[in-house]
């Protein structure tokens, strides 16, 4: 049971850790037009002394016509053990594209989203703002986006109700050469009421090339936050590394 309390902490870590979720890592980069997207569902039951349930679903959904895109993404992890939850988090996103010009973009958006083991109840953000383009060159993005985002959000067990006027500032940069991948994307999201309650985070993957069929892969994701909900730290962070198959 040890063991699995130690794999059920790493799924966390890995999927919903972060109360700053990065779109950025999750956008599609086909643009002709038409509908593109991917689902993911999974269940199971472990019974050996306790009874280990594990849920999981996603969905990401893109629709592109001409000027246009529609982007959707949902995440749902749901982890119990024992009669205790180790995991209930989840969030949609919704986010609406239109180009203005080749490097201009107009971006609209919606979201909720919850995280227990952090004590967030709900979150509910509605933001508005320009993106874009500075730099796309075969192995070199750069984008860049200012938006304003309204939140309201309750914590710490529905004891805290906020609504807040934020500034969602970020850059995200992706370096792809021959056997090397490196994106990173940071985030700065002040309160214009009180420039003391501001979030910065980071979430940067390095992937390279070791042969035909491995790759190896190293990421860091950062979250500083001000106003953290009570027990939580304002800096949480997640280091991940491995190594893939392919075939």
């Amino acid at each position: 049971m040890r063991c699995a309390k130690i794999v059920l902490l790493i799924l966390t870590a890995l999927k919903f850790n972060a109360q700053v979720i990065n779109i950025e890592g999750k956008r599609f980069l086909k643009d002709t037009n038409g509908f593109v997207g991917r689902a993911d569902f999974n269940f199971n039951v472990n019974q050996n002394i306790n009874q280990v349930i594990t849920l999981g679903f996603n969905t990401h959904l893109q629709y592109v016509y001409n000027k246009h895109r529609i982007m959707s993404i949902s995440d749902l992890l749901f982890i119990k053990a024992a009669n205790q939850d180790f995991v209930n988090a989840g969030y949609q996103h919704i986010r609406y594209n239109y180009k203005i010009k080749k490097r201009l973009t107009w971006e609209a958006f919606v979201q909720a989203q919850y995280n227990l083991a952090l004590q967030l109840n709900k979150r509910y953000l509605v933001g508005t703002g320009p993106r874009i383009k500075v730099i796309k060159q075969p192995h070199l993005k750069i984008y860049t986006g200012t938006l304003y985002m309204y939140e309201y959000q309750v914590q710490n067990n529905d004891s805290i109700n906020e609504f807040n006027n934020r500034i969602s500032a970020y850059i995200t940069f992706n370096v792809d050469y021959e056997k090397i991948d490196f994106v990173s994307t940071t985030y700065y999201q002040p309160n214009m009421a009180d420039l003391d309650d501001y979030r910065i985070a980071n979430d940067s993957s390095f992937e390279i090339v070791i042969s035909k069929n491995f790759n190896f892969r190293t990421g860091i994701n950062l979250l500083f936050d001000t106003q953290q909900p009570l027990r939580v730290p304002k800096l949480t962070y997640i280091y991940r590394s491995g190594i893939s198959f392919k075939f």
